[in-house]
């Protein structure tokens, strides 16, 4: 007999993960067994989002996997409701997880350009239908383009952004981050600056600044190659990272500038920093993780450090028991990864711009490699 009280109780004892993954696909087998379409639908949400919950983002491509049979369910049943929410249709529980979805698409190369835009249609659809606001449309839109080297589609929806915003009375902490991130992608410092500015002055205490110092010390330790100028953006970014306990999110930047300022900093970057990025699956973070991990090990190479001792999580080809390495082996294994993704990158966005972005950062500390 389905029990699905039984099982949730159960997987929901187990360990965040894999384990509890398990549990979950064990009850979604159960339920389409029974055909309840309530609960098919309610597994797969919990499937969903038990994935963007990890906090390691291991499970984040599953959405990719789960969501069509999720939206499936509920196109095929008008008027679904989740179960234990009487007066609560599902529109809301599947807006959440489509909506989680068309954002993350560019961080995976193995979605092919042509999936990303019927997502996006199909999701611009899903809004107006049910009458949500397209801010993530836009957002997920501009970013595609920006990647596919389609700058005027890109800023159209920039630009629809941003009356999106005007119409709805909201320049909130991410309609602020967002306008920021594609200032950066096309070097508009202006625009940026204005923006890290607006929030420091509206929203002191945003964790989102994070990102816009980490995008001012890119543009100017990466692009610029301005350290001097790089400075107040690093400790701007040291100290928000601090204050709320939070991992880098420019970790190759921070790299850049530290090699060419203070090596004995960077190394210490690198070992507090490293086993948390080493632990990701993403391949956009793998990418940027193994640039920096390459210049780091290439600079203390230049310096003659033959050998490093790393204590590293996870199971990686690389990894040694003893945690003794060669440095030369690492930053080769380290520079094969970076052009290996960047060049996946490039095949399935149709251009060079990443293998062009990589050669800028090595580019960036040259002389010190």
């Amino acid at each position: 007999m389905f029990q699905p009280t039984g099982l949730i109780e159960e997987y929901q004892k187990l360990n965040p993960g894999e384990a509890r993954l398990s549990g979950i696909r064990e009850a979604i087998r159960q339920a389409d067994l029974a055909q309840d379409k309530s609960y098919m639908l309610y597994f797969r949400y919990a499937y969903a989002d038990e994935c963007r919950k990890d906090e390691s983002d291991s499970f984040l491509f599953h959405l990719y996997l789960i969501f069509p049979e999720l939206l499936a369910i509920y196109e095929e049943n008008p008027g679904i409701k989740l179960p234990g929410s009487s007066h609560e249709a599902a529109t809301d529980a599947v807006m959440e997880i489509f909506s989680e979805m068309v954002c993350c698409a560019d961080f995976f190369y193995q979605i092919p350009i042509g999936d990303m835009e019927k997502y996006l249609e199909k999701y611009k659809g899903f809004c107006q239908m049910h009458g949500y606001p397209l801010f993530d449309y836009h957002t997920a839109s501009a970013r595609l383009y920006r990647q596919t080297d389609d700058k005027g589609r890109a800023m159209q929806h920039v630009r629809d952004f941003k009356a999106l915003c005007r119409a709805y009375h909201c320049r909130d902490s991410y309609c602020l981050d967002f306008i920021g991130e594609m200032a950066c992608w096309y070097d508009d410092l202006e625009t940026l600056q204005k923006s890290t500015k607006l929030l420091e002055k509206h929203y002191p205490q945003s964790q989102k600044l994070a990102y816009e110092y980490g995008r001012l010390l890119y543009c100017y330790a990466v692009r610029r190659q301005d350290t001097g100028q790089a400075a107040p953006y690093y400790r701007l970014l040291k100290q928000i990272c601090r204050q709320y306990r939070m991992h880098s999110p420019y970790f190759s930047d921070t790299i850049v500038y530290l090699v060419k300022t203070d090596l004995n900093s960077a190394w210490s970057f690198f070992k507090k920093e490293a086993p948390h990025e080493v632990l990701g699956t993403i391949p956009l973070y793998k990418m940027e993780f193994s640039i920096g991990a390459e210049i780091m090990m290439r600079s203390l190479l230049k310096q003659g450090k033959e050998t490093v001792r790393l204590s590293l999580p996870g199971s990686q080809p690389w990894q040694r028991e003893d945690g003794r390495y060669q440095t030369k082996e690492l930053a080769e294994y380290f520079g094969r990864e970076a052009r290996d993704i960047s060049d996946k990158f490039d095949v399935r966005n149709g251009n060079t711009n990443c293998r062009k972005e990589y050669g800028m950062f090595l580019g960036a500390v040259e002389g010190c490699i």
